[in-house]
């Protein structure tokens, strides 16, 4: 018989002994996680997609994909290198009343499984932007495999060319929009609105979405600017001037020259580069309509003129920094007159500003129809920190 010690050591042994029987078992279950593995070579991925309405049928989207062919590109093992004119990419498209349905009709055409990780674009033809985005981005939305960091782009046109242009500075094609898009943002003059910030602007009510807008011309690829919308339906464009303003009232970025004529004749034009310096912002409400005044610090250096005139005097100094600050207010009021009058649309941000730091009036307003009635003005101030070399 065992005693009251030897029944308890017994007891300890097989909660142990049982322990250690179930932990064995999960982590068994554990091991079964990659059973549905695929190994890269066995798949076709996919680094850019175009989205297009099908001509003559509304009812209808085209997906077009652009699919890398290793072999071909140079530093590749196998053939070494493109050779004899193959391209380095194919271009594939498929019809569907769905996306999801034009999709699988091109899997159909297809030895090895789409895979969207290492997708960095989605092009989107102005038509069907102009329909409406909210049905073709649902299944994208959805997709764990597409990229929140990859770049929407609205494409004069047909989508597809996009993909098909060659610039001829990058083998695949995709890698040069990347660069081309990746390096306007860093110099300040190409707004970030990657794929997540798009489906955010989408959702809220305090600003509308935009997109980057491209133009293919044969082979050349060039930004045009930015697209509006209104929400899910592209209403009309900015140029590149304007969607810098924009990129300076918005997001406070450096970057990009602002070239004006000299005391209003064109034949006089000064070139300066900018440095954003801070801004102020006075927000109201009164008479049944928000007041909003910002002011913008800009200051850098004289780039290129294309006059003879001295600018080793203060007068002359201070002529070109205030011919640059009301450039600049002109120009934005233009652009706020397009913005309230024309489209309608908040994309400077306003309504976000009103919505954190003045909640009272926020809920005194319904942002999407009083923004058009808003008095808002934005001034500039400028400081020529340098002039260069003058000849004598």
């Amino acid at each position: 018989m065992l005693g009251h010690a030897g029944r308890r050591q017994l007891c300890v042994r097989r909660i142990i002994r049982y322990t250690a029987v179930v932990l064995t078992v999960l982590l068994c279950l554990a091991l079964t996680g990659c059973w549905d593995r695929r190994e890269i070579e066995e798949r076709t991925s996919v680094v850019a997609i175009a989205i297009d309405e099908v001509p003559g049928r509304p009812d209808r989207v085209r997906i077009s994909v652009q699919i890398p062919i290793p072999l071909k590109i140079a530093g590749s093992t196998g053939t070494g290198g493109s050779s004899g004119g193959d391209k380095p990419v194919k271009v594939l498209s498929s019809d569907g009343s769905t996306v999801l349905e034009a999709i699988r009709t091109l899997q159909t055409r297809l030895n090895q499984q789409l895979f969207y990780g290492h997708t960095r674009v989605i092009a989107i033809g102005d038509a069907i932007a102009r329909r409406g985005l909210n049905e073709v981005l649902d299944p994208f939305r959805r997709n764990p495999q597409i990229r929140r960091l990859l770049w929407p782009i609205v494409v004069e046109g047909e989508a597809r060319r996009l993909l098909e242009a060659n610039p001829g500075l990058e083998q695949i094609p995709t890698v040069y929009i990347m660069s081309l898009v990746e390096n306007g943002v860093k110099q300040g003059q190409i707004p970030d609105m990657n794929l997540g910030n798009f489906f955010i602007d989408l959702s809220t009510s305090h600003h509308q979405p935009f997109m980057l807008k491209v133009s293919v011309r044969k082979e050349e690829i060039a930004y045009e600017g930015v697209a509006l919308f209104r929400e899910d339906k592209m209403i009309g464009s900015l140029n590149v001037q304007e969607t810098w303003i924009i990129l300076r009232l918005r997001y406070n970025e450096d970057g990009g020259p602002i070239i004006f004529p000299y005391e209003g004749d064109p034949s006089r034009t000064v070139s300066l580069s900018s440095e954003f310096v801070g801004r102020s912002r006075r927000i109201g409400y009164r008479n049944g309509k928000v007041e909003a005044r910002l002011h913008v610090q800009l200051e850098g250096a004289l780039l290129e003129k294309t006059f003879k005139d001295k600018l080793f005097e203060s007068g002359q100094i201070a002529r070109l920094e205030k011919g640059a600050a009301d450039y600049l207010t002109d120009t934005t009021r233009r652009l706020l007159d397009k913005l309230q009058k024309r489209y309608r649309v908040d994309v400077l941000g306003i309504g976000g500003q009103i919505r954190a730091f003045h909640p009272g009036i926020w809920r005194r307003v319904d942002w999407q129809s009083d923004f058009p009635e808003a008095d808002i003005e934005v001034t500039y101030s400028y400081k020529l920190r340098n002039t260069g070399m003058e000849l004598d």
